[in-house]
């Protein structure tokens, strides 16, 4: 807390380490006297920083820290606003969409469909359509001679959609590394903005994002105080074909570690503790009397078949019952987490959620999803106002998907918006009749809590957005891609779909008449950070099944006694870490779902020795379950 110097600290799951860092930026607010100079707070992720700026606007002083002279946003946000979108903006190049799906498709289909049908036999994808180098060089397509045809008009591709305003999300970093190598006395100017500099959830970032900040804010003469934050076991957002930090790994040699976690008791540490590829000694000082104060309960692992396995639920949401009170259902947070939570085929049962809850919506599961469509970015409005009682979600989700709509027609909106969606756009429409109509439409949509018919949405909605983003654009739309967002999302959204709570389609609620408990459904990549108070973690498949390689983690066998994990292979490693971030969510109970046939019954034996609770769905009748 006191230390004012370059610092890692390795933070166990529920160590405190938000809070941590949440105190000491509260305590730099209090002492903060420049108003030249300020405190720059780095995360990876939007869920991340979404945490700390709500945590800085609840204790006193710390919203000083969300305005000017300091930042805190992503990695991705800082490099974007500071560097890469001024640099483009400077050259007379025009931003329509730093999203890294749009700019693939849209490069994909400048391609001439020769060349597309031999990528295609060729087993390549949107994705090799990236670029490294300002000339619009390196990426995949490296996997072409340079002399051939393919290889050139993919390179055209790539210029010709970056020049029409389309980026992918990390080559943004290519722009502000050019400004960076054409003017490198905008580092020390940098340096000189942002004295100290703290990351969060560092270990997720991959070599191109720590590359980049070392050489901003730590290589050559005068570094920045610079404070890092995270758990190297829990580094699971690397990308396909990303690797991670190899410039400037973390945790380096002046380290502070926290293993004591105040979430989860010793129970959960016991089973979590091998998964972590440099394992801490995990201590159990829980569970954390945040949300419930009762006891842990014994950790189960359920057992199940292809004719039990949508029983897994129903029962999770049984034991759950019997084992916390009323008033303990009514305020703990319970959920069931998936390694992989989306699929395009229904084979390995259980490959994804769906198998276990074929109502499961994907598409707006996630914390901070990409609006594929207006209708999605509605959808998203209506899934919030479930744990809401105010209408802020329609108007923000709204004014952000009219915001996306107004990028992809070829108008110039900043993404860093420095205020909420929904004011930023009241500010945008100058218009008298345009700032009415969005008015009318957000009546509209609170007044039906975004629930709405195709004809509602043909003849109103879709409509309404029109004629607003085409006040702003001065002219009609005629960007395809921009109608294409304001299309009735058939494949997404069914019409009957549309006219249900979207909350209900990604929420067990159990008994199904008379509900007692609702269960959460997400995946594991959406609830890292968060904390449960029972979390069921669904056996899923991705080559194999994930729990069942990780067996002998969970039977004491690996790894081996004076040693750790990382000498496995890549994919498993991943494996590890996806998993040991999901069984360090709960702070009450952890319980693990896996087919019956996966085990040898002394296995299960071995298990129930580790205190770990076995219940036998494969019994079709509830009431007759084996619980032991």
């Amino acid at each position: 807390m006191r230390s004012f110097e370059t610092l890692d600290v390795e933070a166990c799951p529920g160590s405190g380490k938000t809070t941590l860092l949440v105190a000491k930026l509260a305590i730099l607010a209090n002492r903060w006297k420049s108003r030249r100079q300020g405190t720059c707070i780095l995360s990876h992720t939007n869920a991340a920083r979404l945490e700390i700026g709500d945590r800085l606007s609840s204790v006193s002083a710390g919203h000083l820290l969300l305005r000017h002279p300091h930042f805190v946003g992503t990695i991705h946000s800082f490099a974007n606003e500071y560097l890469a979108v001024p640099w483009l903006r400077s050259q007379g190049r025009p931003i329509k969409a730093i999203d890294t799906e749009i700019a693939l498709n849209d490069r994909w289909h400048r391609l001439p469909w020769g060349t597309r049908r031999y990528l295609e036999k060729q087993h390549a994808s949107p994705s090799s359509l990236t670029f490294t180098q300002p000339d619009y060089t390196g990426g995949d397509k490296n996997a072409y001679a340079v002399t051939t045809d393919t290889y050139q008009q993919m390179l055209k591709a790539c210029r010709q959609s970056a020049e029409a305003g389309y980026y992918c999300f990390d080559e943004m970093f290519v722009w502000a590394s050019e400004l960076l190598d054409r003017f490198p006395d905008v580092i020390q100017t940098l340096r000189e903005r942002f004295p100290i500099v703290f990351i969060d959830e560092v270990q997720d970032n991959s070599e191109l994002q720590a590359s980049f900040l070392y050489r901003i804010f730590v290589e050559g003469d005068r570094p920045v105080v610079r404070q890092r934050f995270g758990d190297s076991n829990q580094a699971i957002y690397h990308r396909s074909g990303a690797s991670g930090a190899v410039t400037d790994s973390f945790p380096g040699s002046r380290k502070a570690d926290l293993p004591n976690s105040f979430r989860f008791g010793q129970g959960v540490a016991d089973i979590a503790t091998p998964l972590g590829i440099r394992p801490q000694t995990l201590v159990g000082l829980g569970p954390t009397t945040s949300r419930i104060n009762q006891p842990s309960c014994p950790n189960t692992l359920f057992l199940f078949d292809d004719a039990s396995v949508l029983g897994v639920l129903p029962a999770y949401a049984e034991y759950l019952i019997d084992a916390f009170s009323p008033e303990s259902l009514a305020n703990g947070d319970f959920t069931a987490v998936a390694g992989v939570h989306k699929a395009d085929r229904n084979d390995h049962l259980p490959r994804f959620m769906g198998h276990y809850a074929p109502d499961y919506a994907p598409e707006i599961a996630g914390r901070e999803p990409k609006p594929v469509s207006m209708m999605q970015c509605l959808a998203r409005a209506r899934l919030e106002l479930a744990g809401t009682r105010n209408i802020h979600p329609i108007a923000n989700r709204c004014a952000e998907g009219i915001l996306f709509f107004l990028r992809l027609a070829g108008k110039e909106v900043p993404f860093a918006l420095g205020k909420s969606a929904n004011r930023f756009m009241l500010e945008l429409l100058s218009d008298e009749k345009a700032r009415q109509q969005y008015l009318a439409l957000l009546g509209r949509l609170i007044e039906s809590r975004c629930q709405f018919s195709r004809d509602e949405w043909k003849f109103h909605i879709r409509p309404a957005v029109e004629a607003i983003g085409e006040s702003v654009v001065g002219q009609p739309i005629k960007e395809q891609k921009a109608l294409e967002f304001l299309g009735w999302a058939e494949g997404d959204l069914t019409e009957a779909a549309q006219c249900a709570p979207r909350s209900q389609a990604n929420t067990f609620r159990y008994p199904i008449d008379e509900p007692k408990i609702s269960i959460r459904l997400a995946s594991i990549h959406s609830v890292k950070g968060e904390t449960h108070t029972a979390t069921l973690v669904l056996e899923s498949y991705h080559k194999t099944h994930h729990l069942k390689k990780l067996l002998p983690w969970l039977l004491g066998k690996k790894p081996r006694r004076d040693s750790d994990n990382s000498g496995e292979d890549a994919a498993l490693l991943d494996r590890l870490k996806l998993h040991y971030v999901a069984m360090t969510r709960p702070s009450h109970v952890l319980c693990l779902a896996m087919r019956k046939d996966a085990f040898k019954p002394a296995e299960l034996d071995v298990l129930r020795a580790r205190n770990l609770r076995v219940i036998d769905c494969t019994d079709s009748a509830p009431s007759n379950r084996t619980w032991r």
